[in-house]
């Protein structure tokens, strides 16, 4: 009786879950997405309410510890840790991530048939949020990890799980939440050791990553990114039109980014411009449009969009930068990012190799850096090799390839972040 009980719960779950995918389907069908955001409007507003309210309490806090309540500050404090935690659960990608984490956690313990059964909802919550942004990437590592798993090889679904929620990051909003987090949670460290002066100088940086997350999501390089993903999804559909309204929108937010000091990117922020104007002639001509083309200057947007994301939630600013070390490594993101577009995408060998040459440069300054340890050197060194194997086979569009693509991209996003997190908080120790 149990067992039959059991069998249609779950007959019951999984026909909710292939109504939900049929639902999404029939809307990415008929649907002509008019938001340029990589969140929906509601989640977007939420996020910015809560993140305002959350800087509030650090700025509330930083406040009580100048009047010596440091009792009162914690408070605050963990007030603004929860608000902090609920922007994450309020992103658009959260459900799936959630899923994602759930079958990662069955693989610590249930047979691979088992954990197969996870991924209905995976794929039903993939394709909901496809709607404001791409999954493709996702779905490509959760395919994998389901053939993989289906061969009864548990090590390597999990090696592509964890693939596939990294991709899912929103980089509007997650990078400089995540930073804003870690000095809040590193001034309740100090308030604990009973050092007020050092808690404070945490918090001052907490409030500018807070600061950043509200203004980053309005950021123009990231609505031009945001627009291009849409003409790219519309021409694919056979909207044309609201393909061109989406490019004229994504060059005109270029501008504006242009305009706002993006002083390193310019010369990037000018070719893509250029690239999408020649789109825009090509759809308005009538011209037949190669999907590569359009895919190519997504990706090109949404690298830009991530080295901007980058700089903006360290410092508001690129231009007030003065470490070389992570400048080098934001920079070189950029450019293996865009070598893969064109290795991969566009099939432009001698673009590659110029690409990966620009990034080599870039890892080598940084390595020569003398804030680098001998632990990040190492790793530096590692990443740079890659790009040098990569180099000598720019022709190759294999799955091996892209892998090493994305491996370096992740390692360069990770170091970048905890450089960044190391070179403030010593700041801090020293004061």
């Amino acid at each position: 009786m149990k067992s039959q009980i059991r069998y249609c719960s779950l007959a019951i779950i999984l026909t909710s879950m292939i109504a939900s995918t049929a639902q999404a389907e029939i809307a990415l069908n008929n649907l002509i997405v008019e938001t340029n955001k990589s969140i929906t409007p509601e989640i977007e507003s939420t996020l910015k309410r809560t993140s305002i309210v959350a800087l509030r309490h650090i700025t509330q806090a930083r406040s009580d510890i100048h009047r010596n309540e440091l009792a009162a500050a914690r408070i605050e404090l963990d007030k603004a840790d929860r608000l902090i935690e609920t922007i994450k659960d309020d992103l658009s990608t959260t459900t799936v991530k959630n899923f994602i984490w759930i079958a990662r956690k069955h693989l610590e313990y249930e047979p691979a048939q088992q954990v197969l059964h996870d991924f209905p909802s995976i794929y039903s919550s993939l394709e909901m949020i496809s709607l404001y942004i791409p999954t493709d990437k996702t779905r490509s590592y959760v395919d994998r990890a389901k053939g993989y798993l289906e061969k009864d090889k548990k090590f390597e679904a999990e090696r592509e799980l964890g693939l596939a929620e990294r991709s899912l990051i929103v980089i509007e909003v997650e990078l400089p939440l995540l930073k804003a987090q870690r000095y809040v949670t590193k001034a309740q460290e100090y308030l604990v050791e009973n050092n007020p002066k050092k808690a404070d100088e945490a918090l001052k940086v907490a409030e500018k990553r807070a600061m950043a997350l509200y203004f980053g999501m309005n950021s123009p390089i990231i609505q031009s990114k945001q627009n291009v993903w849409l003409a790219f999804r519309n021409h694919l559909t056979a909207k044309r039109e609201e393909a061109l309204k989406q490019l004229g929108q994504a060059r005109i937010n270029l501008g504006k980014s242009s305009v706002e000091g993006d002083v390193k990117g310019k010369d990037e922020i000018a070719k893509l411009s250029n690239e999408i104007s020649e789109l825009e002639k090509k759809l308005r001509g009538e011209t037949k449009v190669a999907e590569s083309e359009l895919k190519s200057a997504w990706e090109k947007s949404e690298a830009l969009a991530e080295r901007s994301a980058a700089y903006f939630s360290t410092r508001f600013s690129e231009a007030e930068t003065t470490l070389g070390m992570e400048n080098n490594l934001i920079e070189a993101r950029l450019h293996v990012s865009y070598a893969e577009t064109y290795q991969l995408t566009t099939f432009e060998p001698d673009k590659a190799v110029k690409e990966l040459e620009i990034a080599s440069a870039h890892l080598q300054k940084a390595a020569k850096n003398i804030l680098v340890d001998s632990k990040e050197r190492k790793e530096i060194r590692q990443m740079n090799n890659i790009l040098i194997d990569l180099k000598l086979n720019p022709k190759e569009s294999d799955i091996t390839v892209k892998d090493r693509y994305e491996t370096v991209k992740d390692e360069l996003r990770q170091i970048t972040f905890n450089e960044e997190l190391d070179d403030q908080f010593q700041k801090i120790q020293q004061k």
